[in-house]
């Protein structure tokens, strides 16, 4: 689908999921590393993790293509009904029972909201990377001068790039990670009464919380906040639901997991980010590896 007039703002932490963790004044405090330690300013969902043209194909002729953005839409306005039902239903402290078409939803859900990630793509693949990918193609006996001719221009180099990851957004689970989806069921992880999760510029993280973090792989469970007071993460049993309540000590660890992967960090406390931004930045490994999907 092509469209000059399509949203150019293209958010990779939905709004539906920001407007989670907003104050009592609509704002969510944040804070960059660009910033001083403790500099924390205050803005709207709809100014935070977000990038032009994030998800929209250019084309030769500078045709835009933003079908992607639409489909994200889409999978975001299903997103917020289970959401909104879940959460009224594990703050009322109840456990979800969820049948095959939630389960199903939630597996995609999960594995697109990570996949999405501005952040992870940055770091998952870096623009020497993938000049030196793109340089070593070029030079196969088969490409003659005039097919290696665009690669000096580099508006279209960067157009080419642009398109590649956007692609990579846009494929499905593979099968066999599916299947290990599948084998899973749902952790719900409460915070502390009158403590709050933080978001970072890439939705899950990984900590050394809880029993379960001992049967994980690297002694770690991988989560992904969606509301200042519930975040979510995978259990071994298929299609179960365990509901935890954390202890504050956990709700820290994790909460410093999040902001050491992240060049920004968002919440509902002006003097949780401030106390969070002196915690240094640390790229995890397993932004290379589809771990955190399934920790």
């Amino acid at each position: 689908m092509s469209s000059n007039r399509a949203p150019r703002r293209h958010h990779y932490i939905p709004r539906m999921i920001l407007r989670n963790f907003i104050n009592d004044m609509g704002g969510l405090h944040f804070w960059r590393r660009s910033f001083a330690v403790g500099d924390v300013k205050v803005t709207t969902p709809e100014n935070l993790f977000l990038e032009d043209d994030l998800y929209t194909f250019i084309g030769d002729e500078g045709e835009r293509d933003v079908s992607l953005e639409y489909g994200f839409s889409k999978l975001e306005s299903t997103g917020a009904q289970f959401l909104r039902q879940l959460l009224g239903i594990v703050r009322a402290g109840k456990t979800p029972r969820m049948g095959n078409e939630v389960w199903e939803f939630l597996h995609h859900f999960r594995y697109y909201s990570d996949k999405r990630s501005a952040a992870w793509h940055s770091r998952f693949l870096s623009d020497d990377e993938f000049n030196a990918a793109l340089e070593e193609v070029a030079n196969q006996p088969r490409w003659t001068d005039a097919d290696r001719a665009w690669m000096t221009d580099l508006e279209d180099v960067d157009r080419i790039k642009r398109n590649a990851r956007i692609a990579a957004q846009a494929s499905g689970p593979p099968e066999g990670l599916l299947v290990e989806m599948r084998s899973r069921g749902l952790a719900v992880y409460l915070a502390p009464r009158n403590a709050a999760f933080v978001l970072g510029d890439h939705p899950t993280a990984m900590a050394k919380v809880g029993p379960a973090a001992e049967e994980a792989p690297g002694g770690k469970i991988s989560f992904m906040p969606v509301a200042s007071d519930v975040a979510l993460g995978y259990c071994s049993q298929a299609k179960t639901v365990h509901v935890e309540q954390l202890t504050r000590e956990q709700l820290r660890t994790m909460n410093e997991a999040m902001t050491r992967q992240s060049v920004m960090i968002a919440g509902r406390s002006h003097a949780l980010i401030a106390s969070l931004s002196r915690v240094n930045y640390e790229t995890p490994d397993y932004f290379t590896t589809s771990e955190y999907l399934l920790g």
